[in-house]
C-alpha cells in the first residue's frame, strides 16, 4: 500500500494518489475470493423465507462475477434456483456542481442484482431459501476433510443440509453441484470394503464395494433356534416334557422355538447405528 508523503515545494494531484490507492484496495479485496472460485455472500444479505415459494433478501456485500460489490436487497424473489445474483451494468453518480461552474460525475459503481440463473455456470450464487456465504464455504472445507475417495458423510440434525439438494437428491446449491444424496445407503450402516479378520473367532470375511448385507428382522429357522445343552440342534416341535407323556427320544425346548406355528415372529437384528447424510460425486 502507498503512504502519502509530505513533500516541500508542492504536491502532485491528490486524485492521482487516491486512484492508485483505490486500485490497490480493490485488488487486495478481490484476490482471496477469486481464489475460492465461487460467488458468495460476504456480509449481510440475510434471507427470509416468505413460505410461498419466494424469499426476501436483505442488503449486504457480495463477491459476484470477480468483484466485491454492494447488493441493495430484493423482495419476493422466486426461491426455486431459477434466479441468481449477477452483476449489473455500471451506473454513474448524480452529477455534482464544481466551483468553476462545471457539473461532473464523481464516480461510477457496479452493484449486484437479481437475474436469470445461467445453467452452465456452477459458480453462480443461486437463489434458494439460503444464499451461499463465506461461513458456509469454510464449513464445506471442513466437510471436505472427511471425504473418502468420492464419498462424504455429513451429520446434520437441523435439516438445513438437505436444503442443498432437490427432490431427486441432486445438489442445487453452489458447493454441492455435481454431488447427490446416496439413496442406496439409506438405512444402512457403513462397512469398509476389503478383507476383515475377526480377532476372536479368526473368521475371515471379504466385503466387496457395493455389496449389500443384513436385515432388520430375521426369522429363525429350526436349525437356528436356541436349544438347551444336550438337545440336538435342528429339532422342531412339538416336543413334550417326559412328565407330560414324552418318551426318552422326544425333547422339549425351554423357550420359543421358531417352528411353523411362530415362524413369522422376527426379532430386531440392527446393530447400534448413527444416521448421517451420505453424498456421492456424480460428475
Amino acid at each position: 500500500m502507498k503512504l502519502i508523503n509530505t513533500l516541500p515545494g508542492g504536491y502532485r494531484r491528490v486524485m492521482d494518489t487516491l486512484l492508485g490507492l483505490q486500485t490497490e484496495m480493490i485488488t487486495a479485496v478481490n484476490a482471496p475470493f477469486a481464489a475460492l472460485g465461487y460467488d458468495l455472500v460476504l456480509s449481510g444479505c440475510a434471507v427470509t423465507n416468505n413460505n410461498n415459494g419466494t424469499v426476501t433478501i436483505a442488503p449486504g456485500i457480495m463477491y459476484v462475477g470477480g468483484q466485491t460489490v454492494r447488493f441493495d436487497g430484493a423482495q419476493n424473489i422466486s426461491a426455486d434456483g431459477s434466479q441468481a445474483i449477477i452483476l449489473a451494468a455500471a451506473v454513474t453518480s448524480t452529477p455534482w456542481p464544481f466551483a468553476d461552474g462545471s457539473v461532473k460525475n464523481l464516480y461510477s459503481e457496479i452493484k449486484a442484482i437479481v437475474g436469470v440463473q445461467d445453467p452452465n455456470n456452477n459458480t453462480q450464487l443461486k437463489i434458494t431459501t439460503t444464499l451461499y456465504n463465506l461461513q458456509q464455504y469454510i464449513q464445506d472445507q471442513i466437510y471436505q476433510s472427511e471425504t473418502i475417495g468420492t464419498v462424504k458423510t455429513i451429520k446434520d440434525s437441523t435439516g438445513a443440509f438437505i436444503e442443498n439438494f432437490d427432490e431427486n437428491g441432486n445438489g442445487v446449491t453452489t458447493r454441492w453441484i455435481n454431488w447427490a444424496i446416496d439413496k442406496d445407503s439409506a438405512g444402512r450402516a457403513i462397512i469398509g470394503a476389503g478383507i476383515y479378520l475377526d480377532p476372536v473367532s479368526g473368521l475371515q470375511t471379504v466385503y466387496a464395494a457395493g455389496q449389500t448385507l443384513g436385515e432388520i428382522d430375521h426369522v429363525l429357522t429350526p436349525a437356528e433356534a436356541p436349544t438347551p445343552a444336550g438337545i440336538p440342534p435342528g429339532l422342531d416341535g412339538p416336543h413334550k416334557k417326559p412328565e407330560d407323556g414324552g418318551g426318552n427320544n422326544e425333547y422339549y425346548v425351554n423357550g420359543p422355538l421358531k417352528n411353523a406355528a411362530n415362524a413369522a415372529n422376527g426379532h430386531n437384528n440392527m446393530q447400534p447405528s448413527i444416521v448421517y447424510y451420505r453424498v456421492v460425486k456424480v460428475a
